[in-house]
């Protein structure tokens, strides 16, 4: 007879992920919802709120509750989307208490599964984390040149000066220099550092995205698109003739 101690081991978050992806398209009651609602503080609100703003751009949420309520009812916020916004905002016991999950298992889900929220924001929020109430207001102060006097108020929030920029298109997953330059000027390296490293990672998906192209177009030449078609009406010409 085997021992119990030389049976195999077990790899229990690869058994159990599956049951979790399961319930991706689960949709959160209201009660959870309000769960979530009442035990984030302001911070964490206006955070969730940031996060989700290219989830829900066509609507205004007034609050947390609008906001995921907008998303149960468009079939957004399945259980691993919103272990994701928990997970984003560090309510880690959150996780614990209305998703029954440890952070080991966000985590896994998280890499297996599609995220609702984008690298960019994620970023953004980061950098965010990264800055003292004096860099907040260097960094308002330095946009000045291009916002102008009195845009946005000297006590406002990192998160508050990016969606002003946003809203005059200064800021935008794919136009990052400006903030990047106002960081250099603020001596904060290790911030514009991860900003060039969002950059090779986006411009590293554009590249697979290419060659995957490629190859599914062997025939045509990436050098000189007009080539072929040249060559291939030069041919008709001389068959005409």
């Amino acid at each position: 007879m085997q021992s119990v101690a030389s049976w195999p081991s077990v790899d229990w978050t690869r058994f159990f992920l599956p049951l979790f992806l399961g319930m991706t398209l689960y949709r959160m009651s209201a009660e959870v919802i309000h769960q979530v609602e009442e035990a984030l503080d302001e911070d964490e609100k206006e955070l969730l709120l940031f996060l989700c703003r290219d989830v829900a751009a066509d609507v205004v949420p007034l609050n947390v509750r609008d906001l995921l309520d907008v998303l149960r009812e468009r079939g957004k916020l399945s259980f691993v989307s919103l272990a994701e916004l928990l997970y984003r905002v560090r309510r880690f016991d959150l996780l614990k208490r209305v998703l029954k999950m440890d952070r080991p298992t966000a985590e896994a889900l998280l890499r297996r599964h599609p995220h609702l929220i984008s690298d960019y924001r994620v970023l953004l929020m980061e950098i965010g984390e990264g800055l003292d109430k004096s860099d907040v207001s260097s960094l308002i102060f330095l946009m000045r040149d291009y916002m102008g006097r009195g845009k946005i108020a000297k006590d406002k929030s990192f998160l508050d000066l990016v969606i002003e920029l946003e809203k005059l298109n200064l800021v935008a997953p794919d136009h990052l220099d400006l903030l990047e330059k106002c960081l250099r000027n603020i001596h904060r390296i290790d911030l514009k550092t991860k900003i060039q490293k969002y950059k090779q990672s986006a411009q590293g998906v554009e590249t697979n995205y290419v060659n995957a192209l490629q190859a599914s177009l062997p025939n045509l030449s990436v050098k000189d698109p007009s080539y072929n078609l040249r060559d291939s009406f030069r041919g008709e010409l001389s068959l005409e003739s």
